[in-house]
């Protein structure tokens, strides 16, 4: 598979597993029934995509078995609200599922528990695939801050 985020993963080096998917994946369920090779599922991340009061779209990206913990991003990012399916695809261009963080045209605020760990996963903006990498080599890709934004 190559599209916009594996070329961007290797023309800056960064090494990467493409993981393939039997069938659409929306949730960490999903992605770990449908995964065809193994996968954790504490290394499993999600974006989700909120607009703020003044109209700026964020792509927030977070472990998949975690919760945004909306007062903490509000501190972050002023009163945001989550984007419904037809307006995520309206302003990515992609689907829940597939949304993937190094696409996006929009900031990206990454939850400092990403960070920590070995490799996560996540949406390559194709439903029957993801994308596995250190998270640390994010930085490598795409411009992005951190913050403590997820329910513990």
């Amino acid at each position: 598979m190559e599209n916009e985020a594996v070329r961007l993963l290797m023309e800056h080096g960064v090494e990467h597993r493409i993981i393939e998917l039997e069938e659409r994946a929306i949730s960490v369920q999903d992605v770990m029934k449908y995964a065809k090779t193994d996968i954790k599922p504490d290394e499993i991340a999600k974006t989700i995509i909120v607009k703020n009061k003044k109209g700026a779209l964020h792509g927030v990206l977070l472990l998949g078995d975690h919760r945004i913990d909306s007062k903490k991003l509000n501190v972050v990012l002023g009163k945001t609200r989550f984007l419904s399916p037809d307006e995520v695809e309206g302003s990515t261009g992609m689907n829940l599922g597939e949304v993937c963080p190094l696409t996006l045209k929009i900031p990206i605020l990454v939850d400092v528990r990403v960070l920590e760990k070995p490799r996560i996963n996540f949406g390559s903006g194709n439903h029957l695939y993801g994308i596995e990498m250190n998270p640390r080599d994010l930085v490598k890709v795409i411009e992005y801050k951190t913050g403590d934004i997820s329910l513990v």
